[in-house]
């Protein structure tokens, strides 16, 4: 991490559970987002597992 006595790797070197769930979350909704913009375009798909999602969602 570019310092050379480590001190930086020692506080950073490592996620939080906190952390992670913030990730977790934060992707959840861009993906959820993303299936909303999709269905708003149209509501099927001729891929099955993405047919599947929208439906769900919906």
């Amino acid at each position: 991490m570019g310092h050379a006595d480590g001190s930086v790797q020692a506080l950073y070197a490592h996620i939080t559970a906190g952390m992670a769930q913030r990730l977790v979350d934060g992707l959840t909704e861009v993906w959820r987002a993303a299936l909303d913009e999709r269905r708003r375009l149209s509501p099927g798909s001729p891929v099955g597992v993405l047919d599947r999602l929208l439906w769900a969602e919906g």
